[in-house]
């Protein structure tokens, strides 16, 4: 339904970049890259390349598949320099990655222009993302754009900013914004995008169907005709979508003039937005230091770790009402930490609190349910005990109050 210009939307395959996440690969990571662009057309070809490091120390197994929007099976011609047998024209590849080791797998970018999407699962945990490499006219084809992103997130709901604009003062050309979605569920997906101006006025709405396993790419002028983006010459708002099942999706910025350049855009899905985000900075040693949290609730990511990588205090200041309820929990065994959490909560005197500290069974982390006695200013103290503190000594802290 989204192909009314496919010359044009081919821009956007070749550099929509890749964001990931999820599948039923359960024994390890999954990673979605919701647009992958290979072949030529015209005199500009297309190559998606895919950035693989393993940082375990040992070796992971790897599995990249290759899907065309109809959730068809697709045949690329993969290449590998670092590991020519790799290579070869096939639609999944599964291989071994030894102990730090890195890997480029890319498409050749000689077939016919064809677009799709990729998912890339492991055992362990990798750093994988993908560059989208557009090459100009030349007998030997160089680079004359490029754009990458890290694996997207799945989720039901998302948001972006979007520019459509004949007259964008920055590029002195227009600019267009597209998306790439893709459904790897085994249910269809029901999606409802929603267009606001940059006021927040609700300028259009509109729903739309992505099968299960299928993928769909458009420019946001293409999926909302009914609006006038010509008005005043400049358009700038957000699209919010909302989807029945799990999407993964990425946008991109395409400026279109004397030359055709391509960037990504950070596509954050709205279950982020749940609660706050702050990270320890030190130093937060002391009441003195310690970091203030806003509103709750909030998540702290952290690492019990000192400027000069000896023993570590994080210290965090957060304004309670009387008899409400403050709820900690301490992650760190369950995400693979060293660290044995050791916390303290202190009134604006440094008084030390009464908590209720429990372990969570089985594990070495903590929850802990502190009855607010008086309305003020508390510390939250963490540590970790013995010599579990260091670089790898990372956690987070799940706040909230009721």
């Amino acid at each position: 339904m989204f192909h009314r210009s496919w010359r044009r939307l081919v821009s956007i395959s070749a550099i929509l970049a890749a964001m990931g996440a999820t599948s039923g690969f359960a024994q390890g990571s999954e990673y979605y890259f919701p647009q992958v662009a290979d072949g030529v057309t015209g005199s500009t070809s297309y190559s998606s390349s895919f950035l693989i490091s393993n940082p375990q120390n040992k070796s992971n197994t790897v599995t990249i598949c290759f899907t065309l929007p109809n959730s068809s099976t697709w045949l690329v011609d993969l290449r590998c320099l670092e590991r020519p047998a790799l290579a070869g024209r096939v639609s999944t590849r599964t291989f071994t990655i030894d102990p730090g080791e890195s890997l480029r797998l890319f498409t050749s970018g000689t077939n016919a222009l064809a677009t799709g999407w990729a998912k890339i699962e492991s055992i362990l945990p990798l750093n994988v993302s993908e560059v989208f490499d557009v090459l100009g006219p030349s007998a030997a084809p160089v680079v004359s754009s490029e754009a990458g992103v890290l694996p997207a997130p799945l989720s039901t709901q998302f948001s972006f900013f979007v520019t459509e604009a004949r007259d964008e003062p920055t590029y002195g050309t227009d600019v267009g914004t597209g998306f790439a979605l893709v459904n790897p569920s085994g249910a269809d997906a029901q999606v409802t995008a929603t267009l606001y101006s940059r006021f927040g006025t609700l300028l259009a709405q509109r729903p739309f169907t992505v099968f299960q396993n299928h993928q769909t790419a458009v420019f946001v002028s293409q999926l909302f005709r009914e609006v006038d983006f010509t008005v005043a010459g400049r358009s700038h708002g957000m699209v919010r979508f909302s989807s029945s099942v799990n999407i993964a999706m990425v946008a991109l910025r395409q400026t279109r003039g004397n030359s055709s350049t391509i960037s990504t855009i950070a596509v954050n899905p709205d279950s982020q937005l749940g609660m706050n985000i702050i990270y320890d900075r030190e130093p937060n040693d002391t009441r003195a230091t310690a970091q203030p949290i806003g509103a709750l609730p909030t998540m702290i990511i952290g690492t019990i770790n000192s400027p000069t990588d000896g023993r570590d205090v994080d210290t965090f200041s957060v304004t309670l009402q009387a008899g409400s309820v403050l709820y900690v929990v301490l992650l760190a065994d369950m995400i693979g930490s060293p660290l044995e959490d050791v916390i303290q909560i202190q009134d604006a005197g440094g008084n030390a609190q009464l908590v209720v500290d429990t372990l969570l069974t089985g594990l070495r982390d903590h929850f802990v349910r502190f009855q607010v006695p008086a309305s003020g200013t508390y510390f939250i103290s963490h540590t970790g005990q013995g010599n579990t503190y260091g670089r790898g000594s990372y956690y987070r802290i799940l706040l909230m109050a009721r």
